[in-house]
C-alpha cells in the first residue's frame, strides 16, 4: 500500500455505498450524486490507496480482496462520522437564548417575521424579540443585537455589516390616477402628475430625490416620512410615488409605472463586532441572511 495521509471523505462513501449495493448506480442515488461521479470517487480512492477494491463485472460492484479487508474500517468510520453528525445535530437543537432584532415595519413583515419563522422550525429552543422601528438603534450599546437595514450602511465603528439583497424601488400610481390621466410614458411625463414625496429621511433616498427633480415642489400633493403612509395615498390616488416592490409589489391597487426609472437599494444585516464569536447570534444572523437572500429577493 502506498503511504497515504488524509482521506476525502466523499471517496470513502462511495466505496462503502457501492460495496453494501453491489452498484455503483445505486450508491449513486443513495448520494444523490450521479454514477460517474461514484466511478471517478472509487478510482480516486483506490489510486490514493494503491488498491483494487473493486472486481468490475456486468452484474455489479463485487469487492476485491483487499476491499473486503478495508471495508469493516472504512464502516466503522462512517459510524464514527454520523456518530459526530449526531452530536452536531443534537447540539443545534439545544441551542437557546434570545436574540433581539431590529427593522422597519416593512422589512418585519415582509423579511423578518418569515425569516424567524423558519428559524423556529430548525432551532425551536432559540428566543427572538423584534422590534419594529425606523429608527436605527445603538447595536454597541446592546439596544438590539441584530440590525435588518436598508439604503446606506451603518458606517459606525465596530459594525459588522454584511449586504444580503438589493430592495428594488419604482415609481407606482394608484389604478384611480391611472384611471383618470393614463399612465406616464416617459420620464418628460411626470411633470403632468401630481407627486406624493418623502419627508423627514425618506426624502433623502434617491428614488424620491428623483421623482421630485422632475416635477418640483410645486406639483406634490402629500408627504410622508413613512413607506405605510406613502403606500396607502398612492392607492388613494393621490399621485405618484417612490415606493420598494416590497411594498407594492402585493397591493392590486398599485400599478409600477414601468417606463419610468427602477432603483436599487442594499439590505444590509449588521451585529456589533463584539458579538461575532456569540454561537447564538452567529447562528441566528447566518440562519437569516441566507433565507433573506434567497428569499427576499424572490
Amino acid at each position: 500500500m502506498q503511504n497515504v495521509g488524509m482521506f476525502d471523505w466523499n471517496n470513502l462513501r462511495a466505496f462503502i455505498l457501492t460495496a453494501r449495493h453491489g452498484s455503483t448506480l445505486k450508491a449513486a442515488r443513495a448520494l444523490g450524486v450521479n454514477q460517474t461521479t461514484v466511478m471517478r470517487r472509487i478510482g480516486d480512492l483506490e489510486g490514493e490507496l494503491g488498491l483494487k477494491l473493486f472486481h468490475r463485472h456486468q452484474q455489479g460492484y463485487r469487492l476485491s480482496a483487499d476491499g473486503e479487508a478495508l471495508l469493516p474500517e472504512a464502516e466503522a468510520m462512517e459510524r464514527q462520522a454520523n456518530a459526530l453528525l449526531g452530536k452536531v445535530e443534537e447540539h443545534r437543537r439545544q441551542l437557546s437564548g434570545t436574540v433581539r432584532i431590529t427593522a422597519t415595519e416593512l422589512a418585519v413583515a415582509r423579511l423578518v417575521a418569515p425569516a424567524v419563522a423558519a428559524l423556529r422550525d430548525r432551532h425551536p429552543h432559540i428566543r427572538i424579540e423584534i422590534v419594529a422601528t425606523d429608527a436605527r438603534l445603538d447595536l454597541a450599546a446592546g439596544e438590539a443585537d441584530l440590525a435588518i437595514r436598508a439604503g446606506g450602511a451603518d458606517e459606525r465603528d465596530g459594525v459588522i455589516r454584511r449586504r444580503i439583497m438589493d430592495s428594488v424601488w419604482g415609481i407606482y400610481a394608484g389604478r384611480s390616477l391611472i384611471e383618470r390621466q393614463g399612465e406616464p410614458r416617459s420620464e418628460a411625463d411626470v411633470g403632468a402628475f401630481p407627486i406624493i414625496a418623502g419627508d423627514g429621511t425618506m426624502a433623502a433616498t434617491a428614488p424620491n430625490v428623483w421623482l421630485l427633480s422632475q416635477a418640483g415642489n410645486g406639483k406634490v400633493s402629500y408627504r410622508s416620512n413613512s413607506v405605510s403612509g406613502l403606500t396607502a395615498a398612492t392607492k388613494a390616488g393621490m399621485g405618484l410615488s417612490a415606493l420598494p416592490a416590497l411594498a407594492a409589489s402585493p397591493e392590486p391597487d398599485l400599478v409600477l409605472c414601468r417606463a419610468l426609472p427602477s432603483f436599487a437599494s442594499p439590505v444590509w444585516l449588521c451585529y456589533h463586532e463584539s458579538r461575532k464569536d456569540d454561537p447564538l447570534l452567529r447562528t441566528v444572523a447566518s440562519f437569516l441572511g441566507d433565507w433573506i437572500g434567497e428569499m427576499g429577493g424572490r
